[in-house]
This record gives structure tokens, C-alpha cells and sequence, in this order.
């Protein structure tokens, strides 16, 4: 089970509001014409709607309608589960064990540190590259 781009996207704009297209490409560590596509499909199936952001300088940010707030829930359920799977399993896992479960979720691992649901902490103690997750933390602060 894995979450799908649109679904990232939809729980990031949940977590964080109304945020740009270039600030969900930093997050998910992505292309930002590969967010700009995806955007507009979120757009075309009404998930999601452009907004004016700032006071001085209007940025053009992306925030959910009603339906796109109960597919990022939906999504949210999804990563909660995934993440509590993987925090299960890590007690019982040999190095190489572990390293093929992050690897295999390796797409939403940003995702699923910025909004905790597998502590830092945790994946400190499991060895994992801090140069991996650098600028999450820091964008994070």
C-alpha cells in the first residue's frame, strides 16, 4: 500500500494550509513541474482551489474545497496506517530488513517526518541518513 501523489499532496495542503506550488514540491522533495501537473488535475476533479496568499505580495497557493478536505482525510487514515506498520515492525527487523521497508517508502518518507508520525528520534536510532531528511527539519523550524 502506498500513497499516490495526488493523496500527498491533498494531506500536505490539510497539515499546512493553503500553500504554493513551488512549497509543495520543497516538501515532498519533488520536480515542481511534476506538482504543477498533478495540481491541475487535483484542480480539474475540484479537490482543490487557488487562493491569494500574503499581505504585501499575493502569492497564488492551493487550498482544499469541502471534497478535497475528505480526500486528504481519507489519505491521512492511509499514511497514519502505513506509518504505524512500519514503527511495529522495526523492533524485529535486521539492518537490512529495515533499510528495504524504507526503501519501499521511500516516495512519502518526507511526508511522513513532517508530520511526525514516525518520531525523528526513532529513525536517528535506526541509523537513518540525517543528510536524507536534512532540509525537512530545517524548512520544519
Amino acid at each position: 500500500m502506498d500513497l499516490s501523489l495526488d493523496e500527498q499532496i491533498l494531506i500536505l495542503i490539510r497539515e499546512r494550509g493553503p500553500l504554493t506550488a513551488e512549497e509543495i514540491a520543497y516538501y515532498l522533495r519533488r520536480d515542481i513541474k511534476e506538482i504543477a501537473e498533478e495540481l491541475q488535475y487535483l484542480e480539474h476533479d475540484k479537490l482543490i482551489t487557488r487562493v491569494k496568499r500574503g499581505f504585501i505580495l499575493k502569492k497564488e497557493a492551493f487550498d482544499l474545497t469541502p471534497t478535497g478536505l475528505e480526500e486528504a482525510q481519507k489519505a491521512y487514515e492511509k499514511l497514519k496506517s502505513i506509518s504505524e506498520r512500519i514503527i511495529s515492525q522495526i523492533n524485529n527487523m535486521s539492518d537490512e530488513e529495515l533499510e528495504e521497508v524504507l526503501n519501499q517508502y521511500v516516495s512519502i518518507m518526507p511526508l511522513i517526518i513532517l508530520l511526525n508520525l514516525i518520531p525523528l528520534e526513532l529513525l536517528m536510532l535506526m541509523g537513518l541518513d540525517i543528510l536524507l531528511i536534512g532540509p525537512v527539519i530545517i524548512h520544519g523550524h
